[in-house]
């Protein structure tokens, strides 16, 4: 079966969320029932908070009605992964619990752009030592390149390094492995779950993104010094026990370790934010629009491709991105309001982030999808679809 890695602080944040203290009117008790049957789009916006909070802070200050069935939502994971990772506000949590998204935004062209660093971090209690190799920062992401090492053949027999502390979030996110920490005490949590990939039988590399503009409302973050601290390091192997992409571009996994051996040692690296790049980017600037979609522009980085479409508030609306070659880029998070903040039944606008666009590909296709039945393999429709030029 899958591994059962529900974090104990999760379920302590869930069982003690504060439930609506009026009973829901029945615009709300509608909102929820689509909400369950999947028809509304994945997350409401996150609060563009710096200086980072718990990420049990964003739940609490999401939809009140929503919050009184999050309770149920850990058996409905456990019996249907895919549903629940589909569902809104806690989609992503369930995607973190059950491993099911890559993450790391990957991009070959990056080591031409990304800045070298070459910081070491080693651990008397281990033989093993960690690099940081690059920095890459777009205007949007932090994205850190971590290479460990080690010399005798201890690690020969596995080809994977869970770098996440078994999954777990410490109640202090600035405990959290692979947290940035700034000299004030607050931390910028990762995006995803850290991974070192075996290269040979002594080297692993991982990538780790961090949303840098989650927390800058309260200025940039370039010129901070941060550390990060890597811990409860788990070499295992990895099989795949299930796994499905759908037409619009989302994904799925199930995930089974086997010969998990704990790595003894905790690393600890510092340095400076940087600046974001310039470099390497390409735009298409519209507007374009198409049967009620509206395709505002696309700028594509060596780090990731960001999308800013507007949509139709009704249904379940998925963006799918394609290269020149057929290639799908992976879809990474979206952060969305409504076009009239007063007015619910208003366009969404919506800032949707994808794995980066190779830099020899051209032009790009932004199919739009809305969701009907995430159960049947025919079950949505294609609303628009642009091909745009990147200059």
């Amino acid at each position: 079966m899958r591994k059962n890695d529900f974090d104990p602080s999760l379920l302590h944040d869930l069982e003690n969320l504060e439930l609506p203290a009026a009973p829901m009117d029945d615009e709300e008790w509608n909102r929820v029932l689509s909400a369950a049957r999947g028809q509304v789009h994945t997350a409401r916006p996150r609060p563009r908070k710096a200086r980072p909070r718990p990420i049990w802070h964003w739940v609490r200050g999401t939809v009140a009605a929503a919050a009184a069935c999050v309770l149920v939502l850990g058996g409905v994971n456990a019996a249907n992964p895919a549903f629940a990772e589909s569902l809104p506000l806690v989609g992503t949590l369930f995607s973190r619990i059950n491993r099911a998204e890559d993450t790391h935004l990957r991009s070959e062209q990056l080591n031409q752009y990304a800045q070298t660093v070459e910081q070491t971090a080693e651990s008397a209690a281990g033989p093993y030592t960690v690099t940081l190799g690059q920095i890459y920062r777009d205007e949007d992401w932090m994205r850190l390149s971590l290479v460990l090492t080690v010399e005798d053949d201890s690690l020969a027999g596995f080809d994977t390094i869970r770098a996440d502390a078994g999954g777990s979030m410490p109640l202090d996110t600035a405990e959290a492995s692979g947290a940035l920490v700034l000299e004030n005490g607050a931390a910028i949590l990762e995006e995803g779950s850290g991974w070192f990939t075996r290269q040979d039988d002594h080297t692993f590399v991982m990538g780790l993104n961090y949303p840098l503009f989650l927390y800058e409302e309260d200025g940039p973050l370039s010129g901070e010094t941060v550390t990060m601290n890597l811990y409860g390091l788990v070499a295992c192997n990895v099989e795949v026990l299930e796994e499905e992409t759908h037409p619009w571009g989302g994904s799925y996994q199930q995930l089974e370790y086997h010969d998990e051996t704990p790595l003894k040692g905790d690393y600890t690296l510092t340095f400076t934010i940087p600046e974001p790049g310039t470099e390497g980017i390409r735009t298409f600037t519209g507007p374009e629009e198409e049967n009620g979609v509206t395709l505002h522009s696309l700028t594509a980085t060596p780090a990731a491709a960001k999308l800013d479409i507007q949509v139709p508030a009704e249904g379940s609306i998925q963006p799918k991105l394609t290269t020149e070659d057929g290639t799908l880029l992976k879809p990474e998070r979206g952060e969305g309001v409504h076009v009239d903040e007063n007015d619910s039944n208003s366009d969404y606008r919506w800032t949707y982030y994808f794995d980066t666009v190779p830099e020899d590909c051209r032009n790009v296709t932004v199919a739009v999808y809305n969701i009907v039945d995430y159960e049947s393999p025919d079950g949505y429709e294609v609303l628009a679809e642009f091909t745009v030029p990147l200059s």
